[in-house]
């Protein structure tokens, strides 16, 4: 199940985001800052595949691609495949 949908450029500022899991808006905000700190800190030749657990809690993975200024960035537990979440972002640009 996908748990959230992130569009942020690369000062962290998220431009979308869509959680499909209740969260208040304070905790979407720290997740949202967590998740470009994440991202910020990667060098450009690792994996675009990431365990979300700290954030998102237990079974939780992120896939993410950077294009230009942004970030496209899914959040989805083990009953997706990481690849097909990695095909629907590069597949919808």
């Amino acid at each position: 199940m996908i748990k959230a949908v992130l569009v942020m450029n690369t000062q962290g500022k998220p431009r979308l985001a869509k959680f499909y899991e209740f969260q208040p808006v304070e905790q979407q905000q720290e997740a949202i800052r967590n998740v470009f700190s994440v991202l910020c800190s990667r060098p450009e030749n690792v994996s675009n595949f990431v365990d979300a657990e700290s954030i998102f809690g237990p079974d939780s993975r992120l896939v993410y691609k950077h294009f230009a200024t942004l970030y496209f960035v899914f959040i989805f537990d083990s009953s997706e495949n990481e690849l097909a979440m990695l095909d629907l972002i590069q597949g919808r640009l």
